[in-house]
């Protein structure tokens, strides 16, 4: 946008220049004018360091997360490009779980093509899918079926196939870290390339479906009899001729009770061996199949004669990957032939549309076997069956104790979505003792005792292998449906905790007559008015014809919700009959009902049960929504969001070719709001980013709602002096039910503008926040001529800095930049025009002919919509030895055509780094009225940090960042930017609540400090200083505190602290090491060398003493100063009420003031000031007295007893009385509390002398 100065205060959108963040290269630079000084070339782009505690995950589409550590509950999240150029990623919090979605993936999520586990970064780092411990990302893919019938299926770039899976039309694939963006690009496909093009279609490569191939666990006598097996032995039926599958962690084939038990076994895990090295596959195989020959017979298993066929498909830590419990699966029951196949593990709930339930259901219907698979153990939560259990086919079970009892943690159904039934049978699973693997750690003897749904899993596929055996030619399903419908029942328990009952294999092998096992009637506003019916079937194995009544049992279901077309039914010898269930779904509710259909026998005794239920939770209506832009137009295919209490997170959608999407929803509250890409503030083809809709859409009837860009307003913040934003983001918070959720977006790479529908009223039910942050500085470069002033300009990546100063430059247009463009042309000492290329080769030619003409600043005309970030290299990788800055399309292509009509010379400053910024916050709870869109904060409303810089190292590079902590969330959204690692910037802050605030800061190769969480006061001013001298452990509520949970200490105490800061060492350990240690009286309970942390169990619950030590040195060539520090608190500490509850140590920290200059250096004579306190957090401590201090001159040859006075603030002043010959300051200062604590810390080489 071209503009014309109107005086202050300056008016700055929130994306009127967007600074580069990884684009910022510190060097240090002098005041000079532009035309006579050269630039300087700038180190490599550098991001912040993956420090201790922090975690970097790479996507799928390549955009780097990265969450760091500030003492919260959750931490600092920064994400980039592989190239450290800034990404753009929407940013979602649901749950506790954090999610980062990048652009380029919405289509793809929006039109279920794409596993939205994949962004959940809480659960990768969970599940140990981030960079540092998996260089590789496990996917799974399937293939269309048009990719499958024309062998054109294939293995994207930067992928490797490791495993075919025909049960899904698929594949396991390995991703590349270090080539995900390649992989991106391979399968994903845009018209041209450029980053602001949007993809319509499907996958390439014949690729369907990306999942991730995420994690799954193991889901952790007397329980045969429980369940009638020894009556059904005393028959002689022990299993013999059936082969189970048992997909587990291996096994133990040395055991006594599984000696000769195993006729077939492969690894899936990528071992070498079936070996079972956890335990928990031992303990599932003998419940099946165990003999007891290590208990004489007392300990044998469901099943003691049948074969075991062992899939080893987790490792020793009880995790396995999706595709390679496929792979066994597949194995299982078509190479081995297993009639049953048992499964104690599984992922997490889903709606049975996941790759292993696909599986499930695909092998049980070409193979005829019975997949027996664990519930899990996430109860007592609804809704919490896991996968694979989750599949249709599947016999999943659920746990009782000896007294039929549902375990607590136990997982209940109803299934995700439809609400189908599930878990269909529960077995004994609490304390069952089986054989123990001899290659496990833990415990002693052959056996042991384990709890879990995973117990109760083998005691149904024992049972299943009785049944098989005593009928050969039964399906899985028959199995299946005999196993249910001949259950105990538990009346103690709904059907959601319990299914049908517990298993009772002696009624299953009793029983001539088996019923369907379950009837499920999921009903929406589409059922047919008539009602909805399910046919229920009865089979008679025996050899004369039975006669059964049935009844139905439904409980407190409304009257004449379930019927049925006879109460008699005939079965004959060796046949079936069958009857109709009808669900009156006029009488359905607002919840789900479940019952059972009863078949009596002539005698009275029940033969069979049918569990029955319909889930009807609300009425449902159609809801459509339109996109339209800001001129009234359609937009096709635009991705929106619709949330409400009920989902998990909030779903993507998309429109159709019309901009519009007609969906059916249920009845309820929802939000509306979305996230749209609109038109920029900088002319038609700049790019900005509109939250549009509203928080609050109450569905009641058939309805349409509009998401009209037109309605949104420009968020902006006008400053009192000229500046850019170098971040900027808006997000919302929202509430309903037992739900919340949090979405966040930033300018990223293309975007200039952020606009935001206003919200006129409070929304009545559930919370609602809006929050718009900008980082406004000092314009880093500012081209104007004859008023105008060009403002729509991006800083590149890897390119020498402009020194400081003002300048009139001619400007010269080079075409494409080639060496060839700038013959017969004058650049030398000018502003050189080019276009952009997208061509990495070519704009390294680019910038080697700009530099070798001479040129003083590279301008760059993006070709496309939207701004850029690219990286420039010169063709031998070094950076680029000229300034690159990209201009927009609408001004460049203006400024374009000037320069080829006449001449034109514009007016160029340029800051390297900046005298003065703003961190600005703007917080609305409730509305969002149209009036609190824009900023307007005077000098006088904000709070005033004079920040210093002060590291020793100047020739490197460093980043510092402001964090806002929203009072809704414990995540902290920014980025850290560049900054120099030595200087002076006056900082202005949005002072008082709801938001605080939180720094952090680095020097490359050296290290990281964080701050201490604040609320500035309006008007305030406080001085903020990082990397100084007087560096030593200290602590601050920005990082976790020393703490104890229940009996466990939870220590980490960073050794180069400076004042109000916590830091982090960086360097080698050859130049920076530390000791932590920690005892109670003479007793060292742990110690550490390596890092900063201790985690230890105390010795006693009671108030003890105890000591905790750090000592650290560093080399001379990391600092002059604090060559050596050593640190002692003493502190009384007793058990925590709750395990789950940590209480921060009461350890005294020392503060020191003295006034130096950027050498680190004060006068000889000087003011000297001492400051004893507890971080903030710290409850438990006692009134801290006057403090001791000593000073040396001589690096510890002799001490001095220094005489300390109150300076009124807290703080005790004396006076330095360095003698002529001291280069240095050396301390040695205590403290002690009324209760019992105390510090001692000496410092050496604290600080320099003038």
């Amino acid at each position: 946008m071209l503009s014309t100065p109107s005086g202050r205060p300056w008016a700055a959108a929130l994306g009127a220049v967007l600074l580069a963040t990884a684009g910022l290269t510190p060097a240090v630079a002098h005041a000079a004018p532009v035309a006579d000084t050269p630039a300087h070339p700038a180190r490599a782009v550098q991001a912040a360091p993956t420090l201790p505690g922090s975690h970097t995950v790479t996507l799928i589409t390549g955009d780097v997360v990265t969450v760091g550590r500030t003492g919260s509950a959750g931490g600092s999240i920064q994400v980039r490009q592989a190239d450290g150029a800034p990404s753009t990623a929407r940013i979602e919090e649901r749950n506790g779980h954090l999610y980062v979605l990048p652009r380029a993936a919405d289509h793809y999520l929006a039109t279920n093509r794409l596993d939205r586990r994949l962004f959940d970064v809480t659960q990768l780092i969970a599940d140990g899918f981030d960079d540092q411990h998996r260089p590789q990302l496990p996917l799974i893919v399937s293939y269309t079926d048009a990719a499958v019938r024309s062998r054109t299926t294939g293995v994207p770039e930067g992928a490797a196939k490791s495993r075919v899976l025909d049960a899904v039309q698929g594949a396991a694939l390995t991703e590349s870290r270090s080539h995900a963006a390649d992989f991106w690009a391979s399968v994903t496909a845009v018209p041209s390339g450029s980053r602001t093009d949007r993809p319509t279609g499907g996958f390439r490569q014949g690729i369907g479906h990306i999942w991730l191939d995420g994690r799954v666990h193991a889901q952790l006598a007397d329980s045969t009899a429980q369940i009638g097996a020894p009556e059904v032995w005393k028959g002689g039926n022990t299993g013999k001729g059936v082969d189970v599958a048992v997909l587990d962690t291996g096994i133990d084939t040395g055991h006594p009770d599984l000696v000769g038990k195993t006729v077939a076994s492969q690894d899936f895990t990528g071992g070498d061996d079936v070996t079972d090295r956890n335990g928990h596959g031992t303990h599932v195989a003998s419940t099946i199949a165990g003999t007891g020959a290590a208990s004489d017979g007392r300990e044998r298993g469901v099943a003691p004669d049948a074969g075991l066929i062992v899939g080893k498909v987790l490792d020793k830590s009880g995790a396995g990957a999706e595709s390679g419990i496929v792979a066994a699966m597949e194995w299982a029951v078509r190479d081995q032939h297993a009639k049953i196949v048992s499964m104690s593990l599984g992922s997490g709930p889903t709606e049975g549309n996941d790759p292993m339930s696909q599986a499930v259901n695909a092998l049980s219907a070409e193979t005829g076997a019975l997949f027996v698979i664990a519930a899990g153990n996430s109860g007592p939560a609804e809704g919490t069956v896991s996968a694979p259990g989750t599949a249709d086919a599947a016999l999943t079970v659920g746990a009782v104790d000896a007294h039929d009892k549902v375990a607590d943690f136990s997982s209940r159904g109803p299934r995700l979505g439809d609400r189908a039934l599930k878990p269909e049978i529960t077995a004994p699973g609490v304390d069952i003792s089986a054989a123990r693997s001899q290659y496990i750690d833990a415990g002693s003897g052959y056996y042991q005792t384990l709890s879990g749904t995973s117990m109760a899993t083998p005691h149904v596929a024992g049972a299943a292998a009785l049944l098989a055996a005593q009928h050969p030619s039964w399906t899985g399903r028959q199995l299946k449906d005999a196993l249910v419908s001949t259950v105990k029942p538990t009346p103690g328990a709904t059907a959601s905790e319990g299914g049908n009952g517990r298993v009772d294999i002696a009624a299953a092998t009793r029983a001539s007559v088996v019923a369907t096992g379950t009837a499920y009637v999921p009903v929406d506003d589409a059922a047919p008015a008539g009602g909805v019916r399910r046919e229920v079937t009865w089979s008679n194995s025996a050899a004369t014809p039975v006669t059964l009544h049935l009844g139905i049992d439904a409980g407190s279901a409304p009257a004449g919700l379930f019927s049925l077309d006879r109460t008699d039914v005939t079965v004959p010898a060796g046949g079936t009959a069958s009857a109709t269930l009808t669900v009156d779904t006029s009488r359905t509710t607002s919840t789900t009902h479940t019952g059972q259909i009863t078949a009596t026998a002539s005698d009275g005794t029940t033969a069979t049960r049918t569990l029955i239920g319909v889930g009807r939770i609300v009425h449902y209506h159609l809801l459509t929504i339109s996109v339209k832009d800001r001129d009234g137009s359609p937009m096709p295919y635009s991705q929106f969001q619709l949330s409400s209490g009920d989902t998990d997170y909030p779903p993507t959608y998309e429109a159709d070719e019309n901009g519009t999407r007609t969906l059916r929803v249920p009845e309820g509250v929802y939000s509306t709001l979305s996230y749209l890409e609109t038109t920029g503030s900088h002319g038609p083809n700049s790019l900005g980013m509109a939250l549009v809709g509203s928080p609050e859409v109450n569905v009641d009837h058939d309805m349409s709602v509009v998401l009209d860009i037109s309605r949104t307003r420009e968020v902006k913040a006008l400053t009192p002096k000229p500046s850019v934003p170098v971040y900027a983001r808006t997000e919302y918070y929202r509430s309903l039910g037992t739900n919340s959720w949090r979405i966040a977006q930033d300018l990223g790479e293309v975007y200039d503008t952020l606009w935001a529908e206003p919200v006129p009223k409070n929304v009545q039910e559930g919370d609602f926040w809006f929050t718009a942050r900008a980082r406004m500085t000092q314009p880093w470069l500012t081209l104007s001529s004859d008023g105008t002033t060009y403002d729509d300009l991006t800083r590149q990546i890897n390119t020498a800095r402009l020194p400081e100063g003002t300048s009139d430059l001619p400007v010269v247009f080079a075409g494409d930049g080639l060496a060839a463009d700038y013959r017969d042309l004058k650049a030398k000492g000018r502003i050189v025009l080019v276009r952009r290329s997208l061509d990495q080769w070519t704009r390294s030619a680019q910038v080697e002919a700009a530099a070798k003409a001479g040129a003083k600043l590279l301008l760059v005309v993006n070709q496309y919509g939207g701004r850029g970030v690219d990286r420039y290299f010169d063709s031998v990788g070094n950076n680029a030895g000229v300034e690159v800055a990209l201009m927009g399309k609408d001004e460049g292509e203006q400024l374009i055509q000037q320069v080829q009509a006449h001449h034109v010379t514009l007016r160029m400053e340029s800051h390297p780094f900046p005298d003065y910024l703003y961190d600005l916050e703007n917080t609305q709870h409730g509305s969002l009225p149209a009036d609190s869109l824009v900023q307007r904060p005077r000098t006088r409303d904000l709070a005033r940090v004079d920040t210093r810089f002060r590291s020793t190292a100047v020739d490197t590079t460093a980043g510092e960042y402001r964090f806002d902590a929203v009072p809704y969330s414990d995540w902290n959204l920014g980025a850290m930017l560049p900054s120099a690692p030595q200087g002076d910037r006056t900082d202005w802050v949005t002072p008082g609540g709801p938001e605080r605030w939180t720094q952090q800061a680095f020097v490359d190769g050296q290290q990281m400090q964080y701050g201490p969480y604040r609320q500035y006061q309006r008007g305030s001013t406080q001085t903020d200083e990082w990397f100084g001298p007087l560096q030593r452990p200290r602590l601050t509520d920005g990082y976790p505190l020393p703490r104890r949970a229940g009996s466990t200490f939870r220590i980490e105490v960073p050794s180069w602290g400076g004042t109000d800061h916590t830091g982090l060492n960086l360097q080698s350990p050859n130049l920076q090491q530390a000791t932590t240690t920690l005892w109670q009286g003479d007793t060292r309970l742990a110690q550490e060398d390596s890092t900063t942390r201790i985690e230890v169990e105390a010795p006693s619950a009671a108030t003890l003493p105890y000591r905790l030590t750090v000592d650290a040195h560093q080399d001379a060539s990391v600092s002059p100063y604090a060559s050596k520090t050593s640190t002692e608190w003493g502190f009384r500490s007793a058990a925590s009420q709750s395990a789950d509850e940590a209480e921060p140590l009461p350890l005294v920290q020392l503060d020191y003031a003295v006034g130096l200059d950027d050498g680190g250096r004060a006068r000889r004579i000087a003011d000297l000031t001492v400051t004893s306190s507890f971080p903030g957090g710290v409850t438990t401590g006692g009134r801290i007295g006057r403090p001791t201090l000593q000073l040396s001159y001589d690096e510890g040859a002799t001490w001095h007893t220094a005489r300390l006075t109150a300076d009124g603030h807290g703080g005790w002043r004396t006076s330095l009385q360095a003698p002529a010959h001291a280069r240095t300051v050396s301390l040695r200062a205590s403290a002690d509390d009324s209760a019992g604590d105390s510090v001692r810390q000496t410092v050496m080489r604290a600080f320099g002398l003038r």
